[in-house]
């Protein structure tokens, strides 16, 4: 029998950091992956969307190019290329997920785990198919100890009762972002991240998209300006969106839905129908009875230590309901990896999800960071577009603005819309999880011309010494 330090289950982004920083801590590590290395994020989630919406930024680029000066001809989307470039990137980036563990000496096993009991666990051992969609079992099975076993096992996407599972018209993101074939009308039943990112990218490779959105508006989480903001870009490259409508059926490739306050009834047809309401994660109910593991519909419960209430048994990621967010799988790997190797008069370290950066990757991208206060009494909002900005207007991507709720001089929350605004909202991240007063930030010198100078802009209107624009109020 194998015995290791810990063995995690599950190799996404927070099965794998975990993995990682327990062997540079000296720990003996084994990771379990039923389906491929690198989990939902690198196979079905993160980096083919990612790579997806790259391909429609170049399509919708290459369409507007005249604006530059540049007239291109005859932009056409060859989509199997697109797929086939997505399909190499996943490779690729699985790879490295698969040399970045073998590095650091943590033992992969291909196959399912079934913990027995704390520190036992069994893997039925088995190989994936060429799709990677069936894994098929040898029939060998391993006995695996250790001290520590961690949950990494993820989520799956959520599913509304009157979907048909056999419907052959219903597609999961899983399944969309791996298709070879462009659909030519494609409806989404959801206005959330996921529904927006997915109408980011057929709407721009080609397909008639339509969003139905049961709330008032989409990105409902968001500050309402950012929703209106976000509405009008999509709504200009053709995207129907069809808010405060309740779907109640769908058929052939239909999907029947109603306006919830007039009640008018439409049909919306389409070719591909995803179902984008969210995740849930992976409960392994009838292993976790067994276990005594405390678990809900949410997630496996767990403490601010990463510990579930089963000493020896941690779990991570998507699985424990605290957030679907890659970057968060992954710091609960590192503060879960820390917390087990951690000397027994040493202090653990608590997960802290106060400050969490959240990225929409439409186009142009909108990102929120911090929590908007429901009591506005002593908060002051600041807003700058991105038209004031010398770089946007340079490279035409005035769109969008970023907003800040200031309280007592430090930032509680941002929020924005604008080009690559997931790359420049990091320094407001850390000046609310370090609660540095807007003046400290807004005295430091940013380079001229550069996007981060809105930051700049913002924060110095905020204390009142805006140099480089006339506020909309003036």
């Amino acid at each position: 029998m194998q015995k290791y330090t810990t063995i995690v289950i599950g190799s996404g982004p927070a099965g794998h950091t975990a993995a990682v920083r327990l062997a540079q801590l000296g720990a003996r590590v084994a990771i379990v992956e039923r389906d491929y290395v690198g989990g939902i994020c690198t196979n079905w989630g993160c980096t083919p969307s990612k790579s997806m919406i790259e391909s429609a930024k170049i399509a919708r680029l290459a369409r507007e190019a005249s604006r530059y000066g540049v007239h291109v001809g005859g932009v056409s989307v060859n989509f199997q290329e697109v797929a086939a470039r997505r399909d190499e990137v996943i490779a690729r980036s699985r790879q490295a997920v698969v040399d970045l563990l073998r590095y650091h000496d943590v033992h992969i096993y291909q196959g399912e785990a079934d913990v027995m009991e704390p520190g036992q666990v069994r893997v039925r051992r088995g190989k994936l198919d060429r799709d990677g969609l069936v894994m098929h079992y040898s029939g060998h099975e391993e006995q695996l100890q250790a001290e520590h076993i961690i949950l990494s096992t993820g989520s799956v996407p959520a599913t509304p009762d009157f979907v048909r599972p056999d419907d052959p018209f219903i597609v999961s993101s899983n399944r969309l972002i791996t298709i070879g074939d462009l659909p030519k009308r494609l409806t989404i039943i959801g206005g959330g991240v996921i529904g927006l990112e997915f109408a980011t990218i057929f709407a721009n490779l080609g397909s008639q998209v339509t969003i139905i959105e049961h709330l008032d508006r989409v990105l409902a989480a968001m500050d309402p300006e950012i929703s209106a903001a976000i509405t009008a870009e999509m709504e200009a490259v053709g995207v129907r969106i069809l808010t405060s409508h309740r779907v109640f059926s769908l058929a052939s490739g239909v999907a029947y839905a109603e306006h919830q306050l007039t009640h008018d009834a439409i049909e919306v047809p389409s070719d591909a129908i995803l179902i984008a309401t969210g995740r849930r994660p992976v409960i392994q109910a009838g292993m976790f009875d067994r276990l005594g593991i405390a678990y809900d519909r949410h997630g496996i419960g767990v403490d601010e230590y990463l510990r579930t209430n089963v000493p020896g048994v941690w779990a991570i990621g998507d699985a424990t309901g605290k957030s679907v967010l890659a970057h968060v799988g992954m710091q609960q790997g590192i503060v879960a990896a820390e917390n087990i190797m951690a000397g027994p008069e040493a202090p653990l370290r608590c997960m802290d999800y106060s400050v969490i950066p959240a990225v929409v990757y439409s186009i142009p991208e909108v990102v929120g960071v911090g929590e908007v206060p429901a009591d506005l009494t002593d908060v002051q909002t600041f807003s700058v577009p991105f038209s004031v900005n010398l770089r946007a207007r340079i490279e035409a991507f005035e769109a969008g603005f970023m907003k800040i709720w200031v309280r007592r001089g430090c930032v509680l929350a941002a929020q924005a819309m604008g080009y690559n605004v997931s790359e420049i909202m990091q320094e407001l991240a850390n000046m609310i999880a370090l609660r540095t007063p807007v003046e400290h930030v807004a005295d430091i010198i940013h380079a001229h011309p550069t996007y981060s100078e809105i930051t700049r802009s913002l924060l110095e209107y905020a204390v009142g010494k805006h140099v480089d624009f006339v506020p909309a109020d003036a």
